[in-house]
């Protein structure tokens, strides 16, 4: 049954049938799991009890014992177990924020970004981080909870473009079983699971509004009811939201609530993309080939002035991520001990380095030609997707991984109507 199954707590007695005895039943135990042991033994075998707690066990009762004693020692163990837990949840989450040795760079633009975070770190507002994709928001968010007072307790992560609106709710804010098909027991929300610390929102637009308004009310008064339930459940959690969209503008048109959106944004923190911060690739690239050098057991020196140069013309669409990503690419790629061009440019170039943009689009004030660029592209993604399915939305969410919520939005901004394609 052990081999089948790990089990929390063990209760063994020092005399067993079957020609094994408790201290050799202790070290397999110990040998395949990190259970914890409570040993059993007659009054005379308190010796060879002590020597399994030597060995790891928690402790040791004597025959005869009372069922009062047992459940005392297995609180014990809860408490114990739980403890640990968070340990190594806090070592963990820990090893995340400054095993990354915080937030790298030296420009003007980080250092702003760095000055906020020790201002707010302390405090208990409200903190909305906004920024391209991939320029580092969760990386803040994260520095944010564990230089503040709450870095004790948990931070909970939820990338709220990722799930529908049903299973978006479920998740925030739990549920009881029966509230729906499918919920055969009770769930817990991310709400109470971060409760005295710090829940993570990334993607916050893309929230529904009968979401939205939930949210408003946890935020306002500090409760909610989950799913399928009556009772109202008072929490302590500080939200750090993330977006990578125009708030405002979702404000404007009636997509985003205007109430939540400045419940949200007491403090804002803007991330830099790269593009604008390009005097941190040295730095950056450093960081990232150690890195890599160690999870690929590698000896890479770094990169080549030449690639040096193509790093620094390059618009890095993607910013850091795609950085990263194409430094880990590199790494792998490379049969030398510095990275080349001829092993860059194919990685970069897949991206586009002239960014495909017209010579129109290239005459324009930047704000301008990359909004038409991105509405472009939007617009031939779209229209694409939804031709090879015939118009139908739901397929069309489905194969182009986006929420359908979300694609019904991008429809009505760009005013495309699917019983238009062909």
């Amino acid at each position: 049954e052990l081999k089948k199954q790990e089990f929390s707590i063990i209760i063994v007695d020092m005399k067993l049938p079957g020609g094994i005895d408790g201290l050799e039943l202790l070290q397999r135990v110990k040998g395949m799991y990190n259970s914890s042991v409570l040993i059993m033994t007659a009054y005379g075998g308190i010796e060879t009890a002590v020597e399994a707690m030597r060995r790891g066990a928690f402790n040791y009762i004597t025959k005869p014992f009372n069922l009062d004693e047992i459940i005392l020692n297995i609180d014990r163990l809860i408490a114990q177990q739980k403890i640990i837990e968070e340990n190594k949840y806090l070592h963990s989450e820990l090893e995340k924020v400054y095993g990354l040795k915080k937030i790298v760079g030296s420009s003007r633009e980080i250092q702003k970004v760095l000055d906020m975070v020790s201002r707010v770190a302390l405090s208990t507002a409200t903190v909305l981080i906004t920024g391209e994709s991939g320029t580092g928001k969760e990386l803040v968010a994260r520095a944010i909870h564990f230089t503040g007072n709450r870095k004790g307790r948990k931070f909970v992560v939820i990338n709220c473009a990722t799930l529908s609106e049903n299973l978006l709710e479920s998740e925030l804010f739990g549920h009881v079983k029966g509230a729906f098909t499918g919920a055969i027991k009770d769930k817990k929300g991310l709400f109470e699971e971060a409760d005295g610390g710090t829940l993570f929102m990334d993607e916050i637009g893309d929230i529904p509004k009968s979401v939205q308004a939930k949210i408003l009310r946890v935020l306002q008064e500090g409760e909610f009811i989950s799913l399928g339930d009556t009772v109202t459940k008072k929490v302590d959690v500080r939200i750090i939201a993330a977006t990578n969209q125009d708030l405002l503008q979702g404000v404007q048109e009636k997509e985003f609530r205007e109430d939540l959106y400045y419940r949200l944004n007491v403090i804002n923190i803007k991330m830099p993309p790269l593009r604008d911060r390009k005097e941190d690739i040295p730095l950056l690239v450093k960081h990232f080939v150690e890195k890599y050098n160690k999870k690929e057991n590698r000896q890479i020196k770094g990169i080549s002035p030449e690639v040096e140069k193509e790093f620094y013309n390059y618009n890095w669409p993607g910013n850091v991520r795609e950085l990263e990503n194409v430094i880990e690419r590199a790494i792998t790629l490379t049969t030398e001990d510095i990275i080349s061009l001829n092993v860059i440019l194919p990685l970069v170039k897949k991206e586009g380095l002239s960014g495909g943009l017209g010579d129109e689009l290239l005459s324009q004030p930047y704000k301008d030609a990359r909004r038409k660029a991105l509405d472009g592209f939007n617009v031939k993604y779209i229209t694409n997707v939804l031709n090879k399915n015939s118009g139908n939305v739901t397929n069309a969410a489905k194969e182009s991984e986006i929420e359908r919520q979300y694609l019904q939005r991008m429809l009505k901004r760009y005013n495309i109507k699917s019983k238009d394609i062909f």
